[in-house]
């Protein structure tokens, strides 16, 4: 016989064990030093697995809340997933059931089966023992409950087919899923079952198995489903046409007429049950909760119906075999007993609960699915978006101290020497930066450095750096593409089709011919600028500029904290900002567009529209309403303005001003500079510093101290400019935070739209 390799240590799961399959492993030149390094404690999942090795991660998104009516309650669970859009879409589901009342569920039955196979010679014989085992089930049942504290032997069932008899075993198992447990009660039962049918009858059957293919386990099959495994649950809701129209963007009328042909079709192919994609929730619940995750197939049969009503649609969701548990095998590890416990599932007495809660997430990602896919935003948020010629993009691994040094070499920093990527601290990535790494997988925003030069070539200095990676313009423009298709499809299509007017346009090399010309001219309000790389061909556009040490700084990312700002800090942030508005050169930075709104004006009212109509009772409705009626106009009143346009910062708020102590400011984050009037800066600056509280003379002091900065201009056309400056933040930004917050929450949104409507009031009806 030929000799393998063995691995060592099989059935061990000790610390010494597994340092042995690690070298093991090594010396077949197998890599698994990430995947050795794991939070999992040996004790705690000694009964889980053999062969230990190490553990991989898959991130858990929160889903919630939902309201489930039960308890009249909010609750929220966890979803492990790699499929981007699907938290988002459960949660997108869960709001509108709980905007049109919350769902209620119920328990049908709960059932485990075990099928065992006892084979004899003759059928006599087989038919013999059918007899027995039905007439002597109260003796068997007594044999299988001794050996667990939950199984409960409910009924057997007993099918003979010639010579062989199938026995099924029926439990209901308490808390926990229960495969395990009736296995070993059922083969105990088995042995006692035949030793005394033997005694009695004197027939000994040829041979028996514990089971014989008749429980389906982990499969699914029609017996299964009419007559039990697992939990049956039931959930169902009602939808008013409100949020149908406003949170799902179709009509009750639309989602029924397609669902019923669906449906049809379903029958047609022979697809056991009817869903959209009640997979997706049951795995991502799962692999949370600890559960048995080879029983996401059979856990998996849905049935889904709609029904229409005077003001809506009733949907009901029955899952007819969900096999979950919420004591034993993975449910006890700590992150997943954590999981449960968020939901109020963990331990004894909740395995009902936990069965209604996934059948509630799962109706509601059913609704989020199929009305995206009605209403045509299905297929938008699944759009291809990477280009038929793949690019050999940067990696991480190519940033070695060798490669960076050259490259600020070639930016005529010679003192530097050494430059490694620093681990030990983490830069939070800007919203841009987000929105698209949605598209690839390219190496794209802040990268830590630590780097070593030398002071007039004798003392040695640390220094830390930061390395920006630059997406392209097409790439956040198809970012916003992708994530407004999970808002409404119409917005995707706009994205899309106005992007040579959007301030995206030359984001990738903006920021950099920005830094360079600031250094230029010796504007020193910047982080200092260490140089930067660009590669068209291999789409690498990156700067490298100082690291901005918080302990150096008195305000910092203080979006959210305009107590922070006192007055003196921003008459200063004014008058530097002012000093580039009046200094930067337009012929220098062609790279930089004018910003003309009125060319996507069809882009700004949809994002209007949205909110409008997502929110009536929004605390800025009616200033929304009256806004979008003066989008057309936005053209004229920008050309009724008698003043110049300068290059401006054009996401100029206190997310990307640190103030030092010594009271001067560093401004960061040039990526979005545009040519406009210098006003936008000054409302956006101010619309984020003041206070809720703040008054006309509040406002006007700062609004005047700008103007006395430029006293040869007309203060009647900065009021102009002003309030045409408001108005274009309003609709084009500010309406853009609080529309993507439908998606992720931007917690300044709400207090910096509110400001600027007040801004606005306070200027049209100043005199």
């Amino acid at each position: 016989m030929n000799e393998f390799p063995v691995v060592p240590g099989r059935g061990l799961v000790t610390k010494v064990s597994t340092q042995l399959r690690h070298e093991f492993m090594e010396k077949n030149n197998f890599n698994v030093n990430k995947i050795a390094k794991t939070d999992l404690e040996f004790d705690d999942i000694n009964n889980n697995i053999e062969s230990f090795v190490g553990s991989t991660e898959i991130p858990l998104g929160i889903v919630g809340p939902i309201l489930f009516n039960e308890n009249e309650e909010l609750v929220y669970c966890l979803a492990g997933t790699l499929e981007g859009a699907l938290v988002a879409s459960m949660n997108r589901g869960a709001k509108a059931i709980t905007n049109s009342g919350g769902f209620s569920a119920n328990v049908v039955w709960q059932k485990m089966c075990r099928v065992p196979m006892f084979i004899f010679n003759q059928v006599n014989e087989a038919l013999e023992f059918k007899k027995y085992a039905i007439a002597n089930f109260q003796d068997i049942k007594k044999v299988a409950e001794q050996y667990s504290n939950h199984a409960k032997l409910n009924e057997i069932e007993v099918i003979q087919m010639d010579s062989v008899v199938h026995v099924k075993f029926v439990y209901t198992t308490g808390d926990a899923s229960g495969q395990n447990m009736t296995t070993s009660c059922t083969w105990h039962a088995m042995l006692y079952i035949v030793d005394k049918f033997k005694l009695d009858t004197q027939i000994n059957p040829i041979d028996f198995i514990i089971e014989g293919n008749g429980s389906s386990d982990k499969k699914v099959s029609k017996s299964n489903i009419e007559n039990g495994r697992g939990i049956n649950v039931t959930a169902e809701c009602k939808l008013t046409e409100k949020v149908i129209n406003q949170i799902l963007r179709t009509t009750s009328e639309k989602l029924y007429q397609c669902f019923l042909p669906s449906k049809k079709m379903t029958a047609s192919n022979g697809m056991v049950g009817y869903n959209i994609n009640v997979a997706n929730t049951i795995a991502a619940i799962f692999v949370a909760t600890g559960q048995d995750l080879a029983s996401i197939h059979e856990s998996s049969v849905g049935f889904l119906n709609l029904k229409k009503t005077d003001d809506g649609l009733m949907l009901q969701l029955n899952l007819t075999n969900l096999v979950i548990g919420t004591v034993g095998g993975g449910t006890q590890l700590p992150k997943q007993s954590e999981a449960l416990e968020l939901m109020g599932c963990l331990g004894n007495g909740k395995v009902e609960r936990l069965a209604k809660l996934i059948c509630g997430f799962a109706l509601g990602l059913e609704i989020s699915t199929y009305s995206a896919i009605v209403s045509g935003e299905f297929a938008k948020a699944h759009e291809k978006m990477g280009r038929n010629k793949p690019k050999n993009w940067l990696t991480r691994s190519e940033l070695t101290s060798d490669f960076l040094v050259s490259t600020l070499n070639e930016n005529h920093q010679k003192d530097i020497f050494e430059i490694n990527i620093a681990d030990d601290y983490l830069i939070e990535n800007g919203i841009i930066t987000n929105i698209a790494s949605r598209i690839n997988k390219k190496l794209i925003g802040f990268v830590p450095l630590n780097s070593k030069h030398q002071n007039n070539g004798e003392n040695i200095s640390k220094t830390k750096l930061l390395l920006k990676s630059k997406a392209l313009d097409e790439e956040v423009i198809k970012g916003l593409h992708l994530i407004s298709a999970s808002i409404d499809p119409k917005l995707s299509d706009l994205f899309k089709s106005s992007k040579e007017n959007l301030e995206f346009i030359n984001s990738h090399i903006k920021e950099i011919e920005i830094y360079k010309y600031l250094v230029s001219v010796k504007f020193h309000f910047i982080p200092k600028y260490y140089g930067s790389k660009i590669d068209a061909k291999r789409e690498i556009y990156f700067f490298i500029q100082e690291f901005l040490d918080y302990s150096k700084f008195r305000i910092v990312n203080s979006e959210n904290h305009p107590e922070k700002w006192k007055k003196d800090d921003i008459f200063r942030v004014i008058s530097v900002i002012n000093k580039f508005h009046n200094t930067a050169e337009i012929s220098k930075l062609e790279i930089v567009q004018e910003f003309t709104p009125w060319k996507s004006k069809d882009l700004y009212k949809k994002l209007l529209n949205l909110l409008i109509n997502e929110n009536e009772e929004h605390p800025n409705h009616e200033q929304l309403k009256n806004l979008l009626g003066n989008i057309d106009l936005f053209e004229e009143e920008a050309e009724a303005i008698n003043l110049k346009k300068s290059i401006i910062h054009n996401d100029f708020n206190s997310r990307n001003i640190f103030m030092d102590y010594s009271g001067n400011p560093v401004f960061y984050d040039w990526e979005l500079a545009v040519i406009d009037f210098k006003h936008r800066d000054i409302v956006e600056f101010l619309s984020f510093v003041l206070n809720d509280n703040f008054t006309n003379e509040d406002l006007f002091h700062y609004l005047k101290f700008h103007h006395n900065l430029n006293e040869n201009e007309c203060w009647l056309e900065y009021l102009k400019a002003y309030k045409y400056s408001l108005k274009v933040y309003l609709a084009c930004r500010v309406s853009f935070y609080e529309v993507s917050g439908i998606l992720v929450k931007y917690d300044f949104s709400k207090r910096v739209m509110n400001n600027a409507f007040k801004m606005l009031e306070m200027l049209e009806t100043y005199e």
